[in-house]
C-alpha cells in the first residue's frame, strides 16, 4: 500500500518537501491544516473540489501581521465620534464643548444672576433712582433665563459658549499676558518718577473733560457702558491692523492700571486698591480679555487661510460660537458697569471715609 496520502510525503528522491511539518506557515503568513499537513499557496477557486471528501479538505488560518492597515481600513476622520482638530477645522465644526460644559456654564450663569440681583438689591438700598435697579435686575433675570432655557429644552446654548471659549482660550490668555506686561511697565514708570495720576489731575484742571466738571454729572452705569464698550469693540476690530491696535489697548490699559494703582496704593493703602478694583474688575477685565482674544484669533485664522492650512476663513459654526462668546463678554461688561457705578463707590465711602478725610486734611507737600 502507498501511504503517501495519509502519512509522511516524500519526493521521488526521498527527501521531504520544504515546509512539510506540523502546520508550517505559507508565504503570506497563514497555515494550512489537512490530512497531508502541508502548506499550499493560494489557489484559484475550483467548484469541482467542493465535492471532495472531508478528509481531503484543508483549513487555512490567516495570521495578523504588524503591517499598517490599508487606507480603506483606517478610521474615517470625518466620523462624528472623532473630535475635530480645533486648529485645522476642515469641516467647519471646530472644537466641541468641554466634557463638563453644561455643569460649568450653568454654575457660572447662576453665579452671575445672583451677583446681578445682589447688585440690584444693594443699589436699591443706597440710591433713590429706580432705573439702575431695574436695569441690573433685568440683567440678572436674563442670566437666569439662559440657564432655564438651556436646561429645560436641552438647548445647545451652553455647548456653543463652551466651544467658543475652547477656541479662543489660548488667545485670551495671550491678551492677559500683554495686560500683565503693561501693568509691570506702569509700576516701573512710577518708580522712574512718572506719575500718571498727577497727569490725569492736570488734565482735569485744564478742563479737557468738561462733562466731569458739571456739578450735575454722575458716574452712571450708562457712562461706564459707553466708555468701556469702545475699547471692547476696538479690541476685536484691531484684527484689521493685524493685532497692533489690540495689543496696544491691552498694554496701555495695563500701564494705566499698574501706574495708578501703585500711586494710590502708596498714598492710601493697598486695601483701598483691592476694594476699588476687585468688585467690578473681576467682570470688566475678563470681558476685555475675551474681546482681545477674539481679535487675535481672527488674525490666526486669516494666517491659516493664507497658508492653505484652513479651507475657509469664516464658517457658520465659527461665527455662531464667536458671536455667542462676544455677547456673553459684553454682558459681563454691562454687569461691571453697574457694579462700578453703584457698588464700588459706596464700598469705598463706607470703608475708607476716615482715611480719605485724613489725607484731605494733610497739607500739600511743597
Amino acid at each position: 500500500m502507498n501511504g503517501a496520502d495519509d502519512g509522511d510525503r516524500t519526493d521521488d528522491d526521498g527527501s521531504r518537501p520544504p515546509g512539510d511539518r506540523d502546520g508550517s506557515d505559507d508565504a503570506e503568513g497563514g497555515f494550512e491544516f489537512g490530512p497531508d499537513q502541508r502548506p499550499v499557496e493560494d489557489e484559484p477557486h475550483d467548484p469541482s473540489r467542493e465535492h471532495e471528501s472531508t478528509g481531503n479538505r484543508r483549513i487555512k488560518v490567516d495570521l495578523a501581521t504588524d503591517e499598517p492597515a490599508s487606507d480603506d481600513d483606517r478610521p474615517d476622520d470625518s466620523s462624528p465620534d472623532r473630535d475635530p482638530d480645533p486648529g485645522r477645522d476642515p469641516f467647519g465644526t471646530g472644537p466641541g464643548p468641554a466634557p463638563n460644559a453644561d455643569r460649568n456654564w450653568t454654575a457660572l450663569l447662576i453665579a452671575l444672576a445672583v451677583v446681578s440681583i445682589g447688585t440690584g438689591a444693594f443699589t436699591y438700598a443706597t440710591h433713590d433712582d429706580p432705573a439702575p435697579v431695574a436695569g441690573v435686575m433685568a440683567l440678572g433675570l436674563g442670566f437666569g433665563a439662559l440657564v432655564v432655557i438651556a436646561r429645560a429644552s436641552e438647548s445647545t446654548i451652553l455647548g456653543v459658549l463652551s466651544a467658543g471659549w475652547a477656541e479662543h482660550r489660548r488667545y485670551t490668555w495671550f491678551a492677559v499676558g500683554l495686560f500683565a506686561f503693561g501693568t509691570l511697565l506702569g509700576i516701573l514708570l512710577l518708580l522712574a518718577g512718572v506719575n500718571l495720576l498727577e497727569l490725569i489731575a492736570d488734565l482735569l484742571e485744564e478742563e479737557l473733560f468738561p462733562e466731569l466738571e458739571d456739578e450735575e454729572f454722575e458716574l452712571t452705569a450708562t457712562f461706564f457702558i459707553t466708555n468701556n464698550t469702545q475699547p471692547f469693540v476696538l479690541s476685536i476690530l484691531g484684527a484689521l491692523s493685524l493685532g497692533l491696535v489690540t495689543a496696544i489697548i491691552m498694554i496701555f490699559n495695563g500701564i494705566i492700571v499698574g501706574n495708578v494703582s501703585a500711586a494710590v496704593g502708596s498714598l492710601i493703602g493697598v486695601d483701598y486698591i483691592v476694594v476699588g478694583l476687585a468688585p467690578h474688575g473681576i467682570f470688566e477685565l475678563p470681558a476685555l480679555f475675551i474681546a482681545a482674544g477674539v481679535g487675535f484669533r481672527i488674525i490666526y485664522r486669516f494666517g491659516e487661510r493664507l497658508s492653505g492650512a484652513r479651507d475657509a476663513f469664516f464658517t457658520k459654526p465659527y461665527v455662531t460660537r464667536t458671536a455667542a462668546l462676544v455677547l456673553f463678554a459684553w454682558l459681563l461688561l454691562v454687569l461691571a458697569a453697574f457694579v462700578e457705578a453703584y457698588v464700588t463707590p459706596e464700598l469705598l465711602e463706607m470703608l475708607f471715609a476716615d482715611r480719605l478725610e485724613g489725607i484731605a486734611e494733610e497739607p500739600p507737600t511743597p
